[in-house]
């Protein structure tokens, strides 16, 4: 089942590494930027040494967050429902992949043309958010159609415990997690500054605490509630 994620996986690593490796190549020997504010804006600056530590740090957490995807199913307890929702968790990692390479390519490109306070990275901040409301659309497309498991979807007691609160508070999420989406989308190229990190942040946080409260009010009357220790998350 995670063969496709593998497959993407060696291929976004691989190319982040050529990245940096050619982003080494470029960088002048300091006033780098390496963080950006809110707005956009290079707020600390360091040296080469600093900017490659920087640089080869995404294609390691790339690496890393693969190789967690890859054995999360060796360890689920919950396979056969895992391997059922396959689509699910393949898309989720092919698509966070994805956006870590579109992220390391942006941020080795501000370090190369960035080289004084006048630079700005709107556009960057922009493609980021935009990136994360795809993901988040893809999530919500593929939640209502996941089953239960321990690693992917809306894990709280009460979808662990039930079957029917699994399902309803799945497709309530779906639903949920497509708006966002859009948000991001949306706002991604209407709202500027530190107003997308509140919109973004607002709303991702809004989503992820209405479904697990409501996935304890299905609980209370679900049918196939089980009320039993070896169920305690």
């Amino acid at each position: 089942m995670i063969r496709p994620g593998l497959i993407v996986s060696a291929i976004t690593v691989a190319l982040m590494a050529g990245i940096s490796i050619w982003a080494g190549g470029q960088l002048p020997a300091d006033n780098i930027p390496v963080h950006w504010n809110a707005e956009g804006i290079p707020d600390r600056f360091s040296d080469k040494r600093e900017a490659l530590f920087l640089l080869w740090l995404l294609p390691g957490s790339a690496l890393f967050g693969a190789l967690v995807f890859a054995l999360l199913p060796q360890i689920e307890p919950m396979r056969d429902n895992l391997f059922k929702s396959r689509k699910a968790y393949n898309a989720v990692w092919i698509t966070t992949q994805l956006l870590f390479l579109g992220i390391h390519g942006g941020i080795a490109y501000m370090m190369i043309i960035g080289s004084g306070q006048e630079m700005r990275s709107n556009e960057f901040v922009r493609f980021v958010i935009a990136g994360t409301g795809i993901l988040f659309i893809i999530m919500g497309n593929y939640l209502p159609k996941t089953r239960q498991n321990w690693f992917l979807g809306i894990r709280t007691p009460w979808t662990l415990s039930s079957e029917v609160t699994w399902e309803k508070t799945h497709r309530l999420a779906g639903r949920l997690f497509l708006i966002v989406g859009f948000i991001c989308l949306i706002s991604a190229f209407i709202v500027d500054g530190i107003g997308l990190v509140f919109v973004v942040t607002g709303a991702s946080v809004g989503t992820a605490l209405v479904s697990a409260v409501y996935s304890y009010l299905v609980y209370r009357n679900a049918p196939d509630k089980r009320v039993n220790p070896d169920y305690i998350v």
